[in-house]
């Protein structure tokens, strides 16, 4: 608002301001083309105060349009994060909340493994009780075949043989 009270203030500058007369056509070629003055570098050495206010009149038209164009983009800009939130925001928290259920899913998943580690523990210990029991039953069953006496074993045979054999010369057809 203050920029157009600006604008509209030089706007009336130039148009009160009196033109100056045109120079003379005598003036060195020289001095039209390297004008001098004190004011960036002899820019505006031939320039009256109407070209003067015309020149600032032109640039606050040019910044207005300029500031006119950066707040256009801005205004675009800050559309664009407020849509982009509109959108995005609540899959972000469908998102979020979909890993605090698999977190929560996990974590009892995990308190079940927990658990069956603990059975399979038990079970562990039981085959090993049981692994025991039978290495004990088997050390004892070992302990009674060696206690056999073979040679015994061996006459009980022999004498089991002469007798079949005697007992087959006896009754005739059954045998040899």
């Amino acid at each position: 608002m203050e920029e157009t009270e600006n604008i509209e203030a030089m706007e009336e500058a130039v148009k009160t301001a009196e033109p100056v007369k045109e120079a003379s056509e005598t003036v060195k070629e020289s001095e039209k083309e390297t004008p001098v003055n004190k004011i960036n570098g002899g820019k505006y050495a031939d320039y009256t105060d109407h070209d003067l206010l015309n020149e600032l009149v032109k640039l606050e038209k040019k910044t207005a349009s300029r500031t006119g164009i950066v707040s256009v983009c801005m205004a675009v800009i800050a559309l664009v994060f407020v849509v982009s939130a509109i959108f995005v925001v609540p899959k972000v928290i469908s998102t979020l909340s979909a890993a605090e259920t698999t977190l929560n899913e996990a974590t009892t998943l995990m308190g079940e493994v927990n658990n069956s580690l603990d059975g399979m523990n038990k079970m562990i210990g039981n085959v090993d009780k049981v692994l025991t029991d039978n290495t004990d039953a088997m050390t004892e069953a070992v302990q009674k075949i060696s206690d056999i006496d073979v040679k015994s074993l061996n006459e009980s045979i022999q004498k089991l043989n002469e007798a079949v054999n005697s007992l087959s010369k006896v009754i005739p057809g059954r045998g040899r």
